[in-house]
């Protein structure tokens, strides 16, 4: 990344940073996965009750690994719900200070809802968009298609690459003309301004990971 890129990302960053926390979010940056890894180990005490959405950016960053081995990990969807600290990726950051999650199951949406203590969010900057509208846009450009893929899941976007219904439509969000059984893309939600402060924590790490 060159000096004048470098630059205006920095300011994007700190803008997400800054609204984070005015929306009574804990946001913290990084620069590296390494970085990530070290602040989880700081954040979440060994043998701590752990439970996680699933996340390709807790397993490209090693997160993923590190709460298997160092904590007490369940993978069962409803032990979420009592967990001391669940931990997620997001499939959107505005600029705003808003998380924008899209759920098939809603397993994830629903534990970082409400249930565990503490809910740590993990994202790369390839997550950070302007606004809702670029969120909403992201999943069905990039999230869903490849998540689809991942998942080997025969839904329209496996195929085309991209969401049933791409562009965005203020009088319809979600995956119109999609009628496939096993669509990743059923609940959708926007975590604006918390009313419990610091229950959750955002930490945004300076490099690419997950979709």
């Amino acid at each position: 990344m060159d000096a004048n890129k470098r630059k205006t990302t920095q300011a994007v960053i700190k803008r997400t940073l800054d609204n984070l926390e005015k929306n009574r979010f804990k946001a913290v940056y990084v620069n590296t996965k390494e970085e990530a890894l070290k602040l989880i180990s700081t954040l979440i005490p060994e043998g701590s009750y752990t439970a996680s959405g699933g996340s390709m950016t807790l397993v490209e960053t090693g997160i993923m690994d590190y709460i298997k081995e160092h904590t007490d990990y369940h993978k069962e969807y409803m032990d979420a719900y009592a967990a001391d600290y669940y931990l997620v990726s997001a499939n959107a950051i505005t600029e705003h200070g808003e998380l924008y999650e899209v759920d098939g199951r809603s397993n994830r949406v629903s534990a970082m809802l409400f249930g565990p203590k503490n809910v740590i969010v993990v994202a790369g900057i390839n997550k950070l968009v302007p606004n809702v509208r670029r969120a909403i846009e992201r999943v069905k450009e990039t999230a869903a298609p490849a998540n689809s893929v991942r998942l080997g899941l025969s839904n329209p976007c496996t195929n085309t690459g991209h969401c049933a219904s791409p562009s965005f439509n203020e009088e319809h969000i979600c995956a119109l003309g999609c009628a496939s059984e096993g669509r990743i893309c059923c609940s959708y939600t926007v975590f604006g301004p918390q009313r419990v402060p610091g229950r959750i924590t955002v930490i945004i790490i300076g490099e690419d990971y997950g979709y």
